[in-house]
């Protein structure tokens, strides 16, 4: 005769918590990890921005990407005017930029010039390598 399972049996059988699933794997990643390292500054090639009385003002032709970054954040946060002031003090250094606001001869048109040449260098480093 086979045995009977009462209802309470079953109950206890049911509320047996199940077995711990497997521990899960470190997933490899889908992209090179980049170790990045600080290194000695390198000299910097420059080109000249403007000239004020025959004094040149110069920028490095290849801005850090830092201050490309940089610029980006400031624009979204801070607005046009705050990004163009960080990014002008940046590449013209103290002196060439203290230059530039101190010229009482400045045009709205030259202002613009120079503000796009810095700008469209300093993007240039963001664009991105073409496929």
């Amino acid at each position: 005769m086979a045995a009977k399972v009462t209802a309470s049996k079953k109950a206890a059988a049911r509320r047996t918590p199940p077995a711990p699933a497997p521990a899960p794997r470190a997933a490899e990643p889908e992209f090179e990890v980049l170790r990045l390292r600080t290194s000695p500054q390198a000299d910097t090639e420059m080109v000249p921005l403007f000239y004020i009385d025959d004094v040149e003002y110069c920028i490095p032709k290849r801005p850090r990407m830092n201050i490309a970054l940089q610029f980006m954040h400031l624009a979204k946060d801070e607005g046009d005017a705050t990004a163009a002031d960080f990014l002008l003090g940046s590449l013209l250094g103290e002196d060439g930029y203290r230059a530039l606001r101190e010229y009482d001869q400045l045009t709205s048109e030259q202002f613009q010039q120079i503000t796009a040449v810095a700008t469209r260098l300093t993007m240039g480093a963001l664009e991105l390598p073409k496929a």
